[in-house]
Formats: structure tokens, sequence, C-alpha cells
């Protein structure tokens, strides 16, 4: 008899295991972004069309994987959307996840105009890609120049509720993929982005880190990179050495591809961290999470330099003989 209620015990608890493991599998399935290709597919959904054509048709066109099928069914059934999938033509990124997958084709109108905003970007270049996109999709509404006039206006920030009030939303326009209407305005339009900044960061980090965020963001390649990275700025930040940091160079300049030459190191001007002691004014780009959380949670190390050769590794040095030694051996000619 124990012998019985032991295999019944151990029965239940392999089913809940595999259970749980089914739901944690399908709960990462459907937040997984198809493709890192955030090109857009035009896919015609026709006036009563199955389900299973629908998703056969995602499949070929490269939007759905097809060991995806599956969970994107199970994700329509769960939440009673297959009578709510709408006839029309669509534009899907081939970077959406199920979700927003399934978001799009309930839209015969509406929020079917999907930009994907990449990390690391200042927001003039921000603009430049909301404005292109929007109006390619029928948008009349949206105005770069006042986009970033916004951007600076008081007002208005002081309007969005911070526990600081910044001078200027560069840093704040998260990087992301967004659905936008046809009839949204400028200020709509910003405000998403800021409402998304607010829902995925917070609003509890520190101005500076933020800053700091977006020198990470510009300065570490990978995600083994950011960790030390960010510890390092913060250090030389906190025991008072001038940064040093190249990307800020870059940002009056407006050019990211840029050539720094020792006039730009002798210039004086606030986003000069070779020459202007602490923290530029304001972030340089506006990070993603991932340099975000660098910097909240940098990697304790004892190097104060760093450099990346030609191939984009990092090396780093504790000493300024051992920078000018990796600069000799990875950079020189």
């Amino acid at each position: 008899m124990k012998s019985l209620i032991k295999i019944f015990f151990l029965a239940i608890i392999t089913v809940a295991v595999i259970t749980l493991l089914a739901k944690l599998n399908y709960d990462s399935v459907i937040e997984k972004p198809n493709s890192d290709n955030s090109e857009k597919i035009t896919l015609q959904i026709a006036t009563g069309e199955s389900v299973d054509t629908i998703i056969s048709n995602l499949v070929q066109a490269g939007v759905l994987k097809e060991n995806w099928s599956k969970y994107f069914r199970m994700y329509l059934k769960l939440n009673d959307l297959s009578e709510k999938i709408q006839a029309g033509t669509y534009e899907i990124p081939k970077n959406l996840n199920i979700k927003e997958i399934a978001q799009t084709i309930q839209k015969s109108k509406g929020l079917d105009l999907w930009i994907t905003i990449p990390e690391g970007l200042r927001k003039d270049e921000i603009a430049e890609i909301l404005s292109e996109d929007l109006k390619s999709g029928g948008n009349t509404l949206f105005d770069k120049n006042a986009f970033l006039s916004l951007t600076n206006d008081s007002e208005y920030i002081s309007s969005l509720g911070f526990e600081y009030t910044p001078t200027d939303l560069e840093g704040f326009l998260f990087p992301d993929k967004y659905a936008f209407s046809v009839d949204e305005s400028t200020e709509q339009v910003l405000t998403k982005l800021i409402d998304n900044f607010k829902s995925k960061v917070g609003t509890k980090d520190p101005y500076e880190d933020i800053i700091i965020a977006s020198m990470v963001e510009r300065e570490g390649y990978t995600s083994e990179d950011r960790p030390i990275i960010a510890d390092i700025i913060k250090r030389r930040y906190a025991e008072g050495w001038l940064l040093q940091i190249d990307a800020t160079l870059l940002y009056l300049p407006k050019d990211w591809k840029h050539v720094i030459t020792k006039a730009d190191k002798d210039n004086d001007n606030p986003y000069n961290t070779y020459k202007s002691q602490g923290l530029p004014p304001t972030p340089i780009c506006n990070p993603g999470l991932e340099a975000i959380n660098a910097t909240r949670n940098p990697k304790p190390n004892e190097y104060y330099f760093y450099i990346h050769d030609t191939n984009g590794y990092a090396h780093y040095a504790k000493t300024l003989a051992e920078h000018n030694s990796n600069i000799q051996k990875y950079l020189s000619n």
C-alpha cells in the first residue's frame, strides 16, 4: 500500500513538474521576437479565412517560426482571440513576438504602424526614423521638429511624473518596437515612448545613472563588456578622474562615425569628457535595458582603462602604462 501511495505522489509531482516546465516554455516563447530583422512583410487575411490558414501564411511569410505555430494557436485560444482576427492587408515586421502579431491582426485599422527604435540613438535620429516610417505608413500628423521641441519643453516634461525633472528627454526615449496609429499626434507619439520607459525601466534611477547608462550603451559592445565598463566609468567618476569617454565627443557633431582628432579632444564644451570634469550635462543617447541594468549592477573590477581593438574586442588595463601598451599592441598600424 505504501508503495502505491508513493507511486501516486511521484506521478502527481512528475505531472506538476512537466506542466510547470511547459508553462515556462510557453511564457518564454510568446515574448520572444520572431527575428532580429525589422523588415516589414505585407500579408493579406481574407474574410472567413481559418486560423490554420492564417498561421500557415504567417509562417510562409517569415513572420512566425514554424515550430512556434502551436504556441501561436494556443495563445489565440487561451485569450479567446480567434474570432477577433480582422480581414485586411497588414504590414507586419519580422521582429514581432507572438503577442504583438496577435495584436496586429485584430486591427484592420488603427495600431498597424510598427516601428523599431534601436538602442543607442540620439533623439534627433529617433525623430528621423519616426518621421520617415509614420509618413510612409500614412500618418500626416507627426512633426519631427515639434517632437524635438517637446523633448526640452519644461512644461511638458514636468507633466510626465518623474520623481526628478530632467531638463531634456534625451535618454528617456526607450528603444523598443512600437505600434502607432495613423492618427496619433506628435505629443502622443512622444508620450508613448516615455510611458514605455517608465513601464520597462521605472523612474527611481538617479539621473546620473541614466547619463552613465548612455555612455555604457555606446562604449560597451557586448553583454559581457557593459557591466565591466559601467564599473570603470562609475569609479572614475566617483574618484574625480576625467572620464575620457570617446563617445561623448561625438554627441555634439551628431556623427557616431566621426574619426576623433586631437582638436576634438581639445574642444572646450561640456560634452568633452577629456577636458570637462564629471558627467556630460545630459545622456548622449537613449540606452536600452541591458545598458541600464549594467549601470545598476556593474561588475566589480580593478581596471581603470579600456580600448576596443579593430575587431571590437575589449582590452582592459589597471594602469596608464598597461593602457598605452594595449594601444600599441591592438591599435597601432
